[in-house]
C-alpha cells in the first residue's frame, strides 16, 4: 500500500450515546488535538458492514485522508466513530492496516441499560427507520438488522452494550494507548475525567469550556408525522427553503417548532429495565474485573 499521510492516530471509538459527541467538540479546544469537523466517519468499519448503514459514512481512503488535510503540525489528529466499538473484528484489522501502531483509542463506557434506551430514543428523533415500541425493538434488533442492508448497526440495541469482548479486544490488541473513561465519572467531573485523558495522552493540561452541550436528548417528538416532516431530506423541506431562503430566519421556524412538537419521553418500563440488567449482568461482572472498577450498581 502507497503511504499516505496526515491520517489520525487519535480515535474515539465508542460506546454509543456515551458523551462521545461532546467529547470530541472539547478536543478540538486543545492547540495540540486536531479534531475532525464531520464526527463518524466509521471509515475503518463502512465496506466490511455495508456502504449504506451510516449516515455520511465515509468509504474510500482518498476521502478519509482529505478530513485530515492541514493537521500534520498537530500532536495528535483524532476521528470519533462510536461503532468501531462494537465490530472489533472488522475495526481492529483495519486499524493496524491504516494507521499508526502507536494510534491511541479512547472508549467511553455508559451504562449498558440506560444506553440501550438512550440509543433507542436518539432513533426514535433523527432515525425515520425506527418506528417501533422500545420493547419490540430489542426483540427485533438482531433480526431485523441482518435481514434489512440499510439498517443502521446504531439499532442493535443489545450488542452495543455488551463491552465485556469488545474492549477486551482493544486492550489485548492495543494495551497501554487504551484509555477508558466511564460515562458516570465524565458527568460527575468532566475536568477530572478531561485531565486524567490529557495526562494519557501527554498534551498539556489545560482548561476546557464544557458549558456548551453537544447531542442534548431527553426529548421526543410528539408524533410520527412530524418526525417524517422534519428530520429527513424531502419535497417539503425542500419548499420551505426555497420560500424561506434565510438560514438564520429558518433555524428560529425549527427551533420553536420543535419547542411546540417535542415532549419529554416515558421512563423505561419496570419489566424492561429488570430484562436488560439480567441480560448484562455477567458482563458488566466480567467488564468490572477487566477494568479493576466495580460496576455492579449498574445491573443491582
Amino acid at each position: 500500500m502507497a503511504e499516505v499521510k496526515n491520517l489520525p492516530n487519535l480515535l474515539i471509538i465508542g460506546a454509543a450515546k456515551s458523551g462521545t459527541t461532546s467529547l470530541h467538540n472539547y478536543l478540538k479546544q486543545h492547540p495540540e488535538l486536531y479534531m475532525t469537523d464531520h464526527k463518524e466517519p466509521h471509515f475503518l468499519i463502512n465496506n466490511e458492514i455495508g456502504l449504506r448503514r451510516i449516515h455520511k459514512a465515509v468509504n474510500n481512503i482518498e476521502d478519509y485522508q482529505q478530513m485530515f488535510e492541514g493537521s500534520s503540525e498537530y500532536k495528535y489528529r483524532g476521528e470519533s466513530s462510536v461503532m468501531y466499538l462494537p465490530f472489533p473484528q472488522i475495526a481492529i484489522p483495519n486499524i493496524k492496516k491504516y494507521l499508526d501502531d502507536n494510534v491511541k483509542i479512547i472508549i467511553m463506557l455508559r451504562n449498558p441499560v440506560e444506553r440501550a434506551y438512550a440509543g433507542y430514543l436518539h432513533n426514535i428523533r433523527y432515525n425515520t427507520s425506527e418506528s417501533l415500541p422500545f420493547e419490540d425493538a430489542i426483540k427485533k434488533s438482531e433480526d431485523r438488522y441482518h435481514a434489512n442492508k440499510d439498517m443502521t448497526p446504531d439499532t442493535r440495541y443489545l450488542h452495543v452494550g455488551l463491552y465485556y469482548n469488545q474492549v477486551k479486544q482493544y486492550f489485548d490488541t492495543f494495551g497501554k494507548n487504551v484509555h477508558v473513561i466511564i460515562y458516570d465519572d465524565y458527568v460527575f467531573d468532566i475536568n477530572k475525567s478531561i485531565k486524567e485523558l490529557f495526562y494519557f495522552l501527554g498534551v498539556r493540561n489545560i482548561q476546557i469550556d464544557s458549558s456548551k452541550r453537544h447531542m442534548v436528548g431527553g426529548w421526543v417528538f410528539k408524533n410520527f408525522l412530524l418526525r417524517k416532516l422534519m428530520i429527513p431530506k424531502n419535497s417539503f423541506k425542500s419548499f420551505i427553503k426555497y420560500l424561506l431562503p434565510n438560514t438564520k430566519f429558518r433555524k428560529q421556524i425549527r427551533q420553536g417548532v420543535m419547542r411546540l412538537g417535542s415532549s419529554k419521553p416515558p421512563e423505561i418500563s419496570i419489566n424492561m429495565s429488570t430484562f436488560l440488567k439480567s441480560y448484562y449482568k455477567e458482563d458488566v461482572r466480567k467488564l468490572s474485573s477487566l477494568l479493576g472498577v466495580n460496576l455492579n450498581h449498574w445491573i443491582e
